[in-house]
């Protein structure tokens, strides 16, 4: 027998002896339910900073009509990776599932949200490239992952390259303007004053819901991953900057309506514009899978 035909054995022996003591002591365990739990967790744990933030300064009820800071996009995705592992059939626990559950487990525990996100990239990325996954699980997997790029990877992102972000959009809008931008400053059309680009101005946050968007959709209807598929998500990104660059330049043409379009009715109106021009395009561009069984 190779090492390596001796470690697979020891291996299957390690989760037949996991098996039996879970069928001895009347457990039986199921790795689908296992991950549905951690996947709630995990997001309760990783979001806690901004539902606390929203209910703060908005009031609970206030900050129920705003999603508690957290983009519908991202619910729904955490909601259709819930779906998608119960509708799998259960198995039990193996020795790689205990020891993915039990780290992530140890990062819940820590009062670091940045650590409940990697810990769900983990889990995500078991379940999407586990051999033991089943399709479901292997959607579920793909989902969960890709929720985690608005809530932290498109962070992280950001965070080491905010400059050159800001500095993309601004020559964007002083191009459909016709002023010529310094870096994240844009100076008015009417040479009144100028705009300063601040984080929350950035497109990045909406191309990465776009591409979640996308994902749900592909994972929802159980499509592969395909040219079609990628050209669909890319439009839909493109179309989430077209977007937010429309809206700044609005502002830099009309800066006495700036309250009204900065402000929370602005940001309203572009934020329900953008989900219905995402949805529109991922409508027509990526169909179901009629012929897919579960």
């Amino acid at each position: 027998m190779t090492p390596r035909q001796r470690l697979v054995s020891i291996s299957r022996s390690a989760d037949q002896r996991i098996a039996e003591f879970e069928l001895q002591a009347g457990i039986k365990t199921s790795r689908t339910l296992v991950y549905c739990g951690l996947a709630i967790v995990g997001f309760a744990n990783g979001a806690s900073e901004r539902i606390a933030r929203a209910i703060d300064e908005n009031g609970i009820l206030a900050a129920s009509y705003d999603t508690f800071g957290v983009s519908t996009v991202v619910w729904a995705a955490l909601l259709a990776g819930i779906w998608l592992l119960l509708r799998s059939d259960p198995k039990p626990m193996r020795r790689i599932d205990i020891a993915v559950a039990a780290s992530a487990a140890v990062a819940f525990l820590l009062p670091i949200p940045a650590l409940s996100w990697l810990a769900i990239t983990m889990i995500a990325t078991h379940l999407a490239f586990s051999s033991q996954s089943t399709n479901l699980e292997r959607r579920a997997g793909a989902v969960l992952g890709a929720a985690t790029v608005p809530m932290f990877w498109a962070r992280i992102l950001f965070a080491s390259m905010s400059n050159s972000i800001l500095a993309a959009d601004a020559k964007l809008v002083g191009w459909l303007v016709g002023t010529k931008s310094q870096g994240n400053v844009i100076p008015f059309a009417d040479g009144s004053g100028m705009l300063f680009l601040e984080p929350a101005c950035s497109s990045l946050t909406n191309v990465s819901l776009a591409y979640l968007c996308g994902v749900l959709f592909l994972k929802i209807y159980d499509r592969p991953w395909s040219l079609s598929a990628t050209s669909t998500i890319a439009i839909a990104c493109f179309a989430t900057i077209a977007l937010n660059v429309i809206r700044i330049s609005s502002i830099c043409l009309f800066p006495r309506y700036y309250d009204e379009i900065h402000g929370p009715l602005g940001a309203t109106l572009a934020g329900w514009a953008t989900i219905a021009v995402i949805l529109t395009i991922y409508i027509r561009g990526i169909k179901p899978n009629a012929t897919a069984h579960a």
